[in-house]
């Protein structure tokens, strides 16, 4: 059915709904229709006509349904989930909207529904969502966070049933809420459409709530509960100091979370956080129900903890009983039953970067100095972990038995707050599932649960082995490790209730949560024991570092070969090593230049040590999936690195992210490296280019020979195989560096010295000087500003035969596009410059060259610039720019580019004085037919073919097999 014929179907069904209400609407209406009888005669119809399987006709697995409906599940005064919620195949972890059901008689935009409706959307980043009892429908935004006072002004949008027979106003809920427009965007794209609520609605207090995402503000909430325990503490503990209290502080709040947790998913069956107080003391009332729970979960939460749970610990009452209330379930937006667990997990993972301190005058809370020096922690988005555990772990048990699965292990060996740790537990839990599904006359054996659906369902039991069988974590902040378990026991009890939970107790005598000590572990990833061999450090830098050898934590795991696969997002830290390696180095990084020489050039990064341990950590036909820096497939001090994982490993796929992954941080490009530990010869490199969020659009992919990039100069991994075609002529017979035929030199480097530098000229010593924006392709060198020229005091060498050469090729250095002219008076320039003062061609057939989109093409597959906000043309890469010898046979076209340079240049000129804009005009149409007649000579010249030329001229990609 066509688009359109679908929307009609639909029209004439909504009408017919319409009509059949309208006749007996004094019934509907009244108090004895109840929202059960609603739902069934128009509600549900009403979703079926927007495509919607709300009876499961279609979608009989229950754990893919794109339809999840609740039939009237409450506690209480609480609905646990919306009545409707919606998701789009494959994904069945993530709603796109919430519809809740209201009987007619009531009051539908009522402050109280509107505020529940808001907080199911709030919770689970969902932007909109609506509230119906068929009379009337509203979209409510749920971008602010819930605040009854105000939750009736979030309603946008509003229709009665009367109007659904319209056919504008209901293409209007048709091209919102139906299946299929659903599934392409719709409710995203609508959302971006509102505007930020400003101006005299919130200058009158409305929208308390605020502009702010349920994550930053769970954050700022958390923030501000800290900074406040760590002041309670040290006010009546003077002895504590700020590491103790960073300690202590965290673990209470864990334990405030977690029993917020556990209340709302009705694991506990009453609610403790909002009693705390009942019976005179708060803290003691919290002490005593952490230790009884204690022996009910077990787990590092409610561990006994020698400060915290001494009675000797002072804490001011009153001040902790305020925490209370506003996290109790009374008073708090915070719904966690609809926060995604991965959503908890950036939020602790941003929690994590900030430490206690203790100052003369009390407590501060500050960013660890770490985290200061990255410019904050940028947790990673929860689509780019599913792509790389599913890359990893997802091939590694495709096709296997839960059995075969049991004895692998998988790990991120820089696992912050566990949010890789979870997505893999979440895919095994998903994999088994699905396969006890499948071959149902094992599952009963097995341990699994058979539900009212029909279909089997993991045992908590079975949760706790995949747990502890499969999972592992190393992280260097002790807090990290806290928190990643933490994560871990909650997606373990994520479907469980009170009755499962008591009646596993009852069955087999043990606590509920199972000991991750073992399996999560704190130390260095990086530093071995071997550090205490001679005194290499100081014994409180030794406990900085915390040094961990993988075969004391993990000796199973290493002595039967290592891990099956290593995934994550290490950290992104450089090391500078100098070229000459000098003696006096930092122990630590003398350190790990010594242990990681595929990883240390002049300089050294962190990431690509992880790389090196991992692979080192993984069993042969193991797998490592890590998000990094894009510049590990260009940068030459990432050289080895590269070669290592072409050479010694499988190089499997290079996913280059063209675009910011970590919104707010400094690091530009990102790409994915996934190596499969074994070594074959030139084998096949899948290439992915993604310039958006949207994975759907592959804006380039291919394949390339390993043994072709390894040719390359620095084995260079760039995006497409369009790239390697294009760099490929650089190797042609009869071609060179740009090096061997000409002479570079820098301009003059003032460095931050402004005083070197003026806009107007005091005195002779005051020289006139090019910087890079004073010109453009072959337009006129035209300095604005001086430079106070003494070479005694300027930062650079200043050869001043060099640098005030007449008719030198000058290029501009800022930018993402080749741009160079010719200066012949002789001006000095600044380090924005770079300079050609010597070639043994005329230096007017090197300018049509460089100025050509063969060599800006061939530039740009060096180093992908395009786009860039702080793109750079260096010299290194203008260096590499092949340049055709020129003899007898190139002789003609040599000539030729030369007039036509010449007549370039002329026209430009006159164009830059030109007064008239007709004269602008003609002049700008004569440099783009001259600047076109030198491209197809310089095509001629380095015999491109068809393909070649279209592909430099972005008329075609190739896909090549090479």
């Amino acid at each position: 059915m066509m688009k359109g014929e679908y929307f009609e179907v639909a029209l004439e069904q909504v009408k017919e709904l319409a009509q059949d209400f309208d006749s007996n609407k004094g019934y509907y209406l009244s108090p004895e229709y109840q929202e059960s009888e609603v739902r069934k005669d128009f509600i549900d119809k009403f979703l079926i006509a927007l495509g919607w399987d709300v009876n499961h006709e279609i979608q009989k697995n229950p754990f893919q349904q794109e339809v999840k409906v609740e039939r009237g599940v409450a506690a209480g005064q609480s609905q646990r989930r919306a009545d409707y919620a919606f998701y789009v195949a494959p994904n069945f972890n993530e709603p796109r909207l919430f519809v809740e059901a209201k009987k007619p008689f009531t009051d539908l935009c009522s402050a109280d529904n509107c505020f529940q409706v808001i907080r199911y959307g709030w919770n689970a980043k969902v932007p909109i969502a609506v509230l119906t009892d068929f009379e009337e429908i509203a979209v409510l935004d749920c971008r602010y966070k819930p605040d009854v006072d105000t939750a009736a002004l979030a309603v946008i949008e509003r229709y009665h049933y009367l109007q659904y027979s319209d056919t504008e106003k209901f293409k209007r809920i048709f091209y919102l809420f139906s299946r299929d427009e659903v599934s392409r965007g719709s409710i995203d794209k609508f959302a971006q459409t509102l505007p930020k609520r400003r101006g005299k609605a919130v200058q009158r207090g409305l929208f308390k709530g605020g502009w702010q995402p349920v994550d930053e503000s769970f954050l700022e909430e958390l923030d501000t509960h800290r900074e406040a325990l760590a002041k309670n503490f040290k006010n009546h503990n003077f002895e504590l100091d700020g590491e103790t209290l960073t300690e202590v502080t965290q673990r209470t709040l864990d334990r405030l979370v977690f029993l917020r947790f556990l209340e709302d998913k009705f694991i506990e069956p009453k609610y403790y956080v909002s009693e705390f107080g009942e019976k005179g003391n708060p803290w003691r009332e919290f002490i005593a129900l952490c230790r009884r729970l204690d022996n009910v979960y077990n787990g590092i939460v409610f561990k006994k903890h020698d400060i915290l749970d001494k009675q000797t610990l002072k804490v001011d009452e009153s001040q902790f009983a305020d925490i209370c209330e506003e996290l109790s379930h009374i008073n708090s937006p915070y719904d966690f039953n609809s926060i995604p667990i991965h959503i908890l997990g950036s939020i602790y993972e941003r929690f994590l970067g900030k430490v206690i301190v203790v100052t003369n005058k009390g407590v501060r809370v500050e960013e660890k100095p770490e985290v200061r020096k990255a410019g904050g922690i940028y947790y990673t988005p929860d689509y780019i972990v599913r792509y790389i555990v599913e890359s990893t772990v997802g091939k590694i048990i495709e096709g296997k038995t839960p059995t075969q699965v049991a004895k692998m292990r998988f790990a991120d060996i820089a696992c912050g707050s566990g949010s890789f740790l979870l997505s893999i537990y979440d895919l095994l839990l998903c994999y088994y599932r699905d396969w006890y599904n499948e071959n149902p006359e094992k599952a009963e054996k097995a341990g699994c649960i058979k539900r009212d659906d029909g279909y089997w369902h993991l045992s908590l039991k079975q949760r706790r082995e995949i747990l502890l069988n499969n999972i592992y974590g190393v992280d260097i902040d002790h807090q990290a490790v806290e928190v990643a378990q933490l994560s871990l026991y909650l997606k373990l009890l994520e479907e469980e209730t009170t009755a499962s939970t008591r009646q596993y107790q009852l069955e087999l005598q043990e606590t509920l949560l199972p000991p991750l000590d073992k399996n999560i572990v704190w130390g260095n990833s990086l530093v071995g024991m071997d550090i205490f061999n001679g005194q290499l450090f100081p014994s409180e830098e030794e406990r900085k570092l915390n040094p961990m050898d993988f075969d004391i934590k993990f000796p199973k795991v290493i002595s039967k070969g290592g891990f099956d696969a290593i995934v994550g997002n290490p950290p992104y830290i450089t090391y500078a090593l100098g070229r000459g390696r000098p003696k006096h180095l930092n122990a630590e990084v003398a350190y790990l230049a010594s242990h990681y020489e595929m990883s240390s050039e002049y300089k050294m990064n962190s990431f690509a040590m992880f790389y090196e341990r991992a692979i080192l950590l993984c069993r042969v036909g193991g797998f490592c999936g890590y998000i990094v820096p894009g510049t590990i497939l260009i940068n030459k001090a990432l050289t080895k690195i590269r070669k290592h994982l072409l050479e010694t490993n499988h190089l499997l796929r290079v996913v280059s992210l063209k675009y910011r992954v970590f919104p707010g941080s400094e690091m530009g490009d990102s790409a994915i490296l996934l190596v499969k530990k074994e070594q074959i010869r030139n084998y096949s490199v899948e290439l992915n280019q993604y310039n958006s969020e949207d994975w759907e659009i592959n804006y380039s992919s291919g394949k390339i020979r390993s043994r072709t990039i390894l040719k390359l100069q620095e084995a260079r991994i760039y995006l497409g195989a369009a790239d390697y075609r294009i760099l490929r002529i650089g190797k042609r017979p009869g071609i060179v560096p740009l090096d061997v035929v000409a002479k570079f030199y820098n301009g003059i480097k003032t460095g931050n010295n402004k005083q070197f530098l003026s806009e107007c000229r005091s005195s002779e010593e005051w020289q006139p000087v090019i910087r890079g924006r004073d010109f453009d392709r072959y337009g006129t060198a035209k300095p604005k500003w001086f430079v106070y020229f003494d070479p005694k005091k300027l930062w650079s060498n200043t050869d001043e035969t060099k640098l005030r050469t007449k008719g030198k090729v000058i290029i501009r250095q800022t930018g993402d596009r080749l741009c160079a002219t010719l200066d012949p008076t002789g001006h000095l320039c600044l380090d924005t410059v770079h300079i050609i003062y010597e070639s043994i061609h005329d230096h007017r057939f090197l300018l049509g060259l460089i100025n050509s989109k063969f060599l800006d093409q061939f530039h740009q597959c060096l180093v992908p610039e395009f786009g860039k906000t702080f793109a750079e043309v260096k010299i290194a890469n203008l260096k590499k720019l092949p340049i055709p010898q020129v003899g007898l046979s190139e002789k003609a076209h040599h000539d030729r580019i030369i007039e036509l340079v010449i007549k370039i240049l002329e026209a430009k000129k006159l164009q830059g004085i030109a007064r008239t804009d007709k004269d602008k005009e003609f002049y700008e149409s004569k440099c783009e037919a001259l600047d076109h007649r030198i491209d197809q000579l310089v095509y001629e010249l380095y015999g491109l073919s068809e393909e070649e030329i279209n592909i430099v001229e972005g008329k075609a990609l190739t896909k090549d097999k090479s």
